[in-house]
């Protein structure tokens, strides 16, 4: 409940911003709505100072949260333990997808983010691919992991794009399949590559996983909608695997 009453609160500050935008527009081109302007800016800053506030709180008790760097685990470090394996994967991958979307280009529309997508993405694998996981903790040769982490990225990121792809009204198109790769994928992959060492550090790792991913965007917004999504996508991250550090 909490996470979906955090979710509604963002969508409800990002409608009034992108309303709020439009009456800027409108009284620019010569139409004047400023008690309107002034009500919608007051309320969007209202849920910013709610949000802010209930974050503030949240810092001050738990302490893992007061660090505002990247924090990724190794895949598998997510499946450990359902409870705060599931809260530490929304939470991290919430971060990480935030954090790709305001570098998209500008005529880029950035996908819906939502934490409840990653809880949703997160239970679906443990319930419908439970064997996968429990495979992979038994992995030892590396080419066993690289084929098991891979199939685990495909259910992950078919899973989180389609529940980021569904909220829109209109059938997705293929920008909005790769906006929603380049924005959820990079973190997937750089918490894959953190199960095989830790030489870099996560920062370095994230951003050779989402040049990595950009490189491949337009193969794997191709293989979202294609006939074999799940073996498509395996075959892209399970490659990339192989080769990156």
């Amino acid at each position: 409940m909490a996470i979906q009453l955090k979710d509604r609160m963002r969508d409800i500050r990002d409608f009034l911003r992108s309303h709020r935008h439009e009456r800027q527009a409108t009284t620019a081109a010569g139409r004047h709505f400023g008690d309107m302007e002034s009500v919608l800016g007051r309320a969007a800053s209202m849920i910013d100072d709610t949000l802010n506030l209930a974050e503030t709180a949240s810092r001050s008790v738990l302490s893992a949260t007061q660090k505002h760097e990247l924090v990724l685990w190794p895949l598998s470090d997510y499946f450990g333990d359902q409870e705060s394996g599931e809260r530490a994967f929304r939470r991290h991958m919430y971060r990480a997808a935030r954090t790709l979307a305001r570098t998209l280009e500008a005529d880029a529309e950035p996908p819906v983010i939502r934490e409840a997508g990653f809880t949703a993405a997160h239970e679906a694998l443990r319930r419908r691919q439970g064997s996968m996981v429990l495979a992979l903790k038994n992995a030892a040769e590396p080419e066993k992991k690289h084929a098991l982490i891979a199939g685990m990225l495909a259910h992950l990121i078919q899973e989180i794009c389609h529940s980021a792809l569904s909220d829109q009204a209109a059938p997705p198109s293929r920008q909005a399949s790769k906006a929603c790769i380049l924005v959820f994928a990079p973190g997937l992959l750089t918490s894959a590559l953190m199960a095989f060492g830790e030489s870099l550090p996560v920062s370095d790792l994230f951003d050779i996983a989402t040049l990595a991913i950009s490189a491949r965007q337009d193969r794997m917004a191709h293989s979202l909608g294609a006939d074999q999504p799940i073996s498509d996508l395996a075959a892209i991250f399970e490659a990339l695997l192989i080769h990156l550090p």
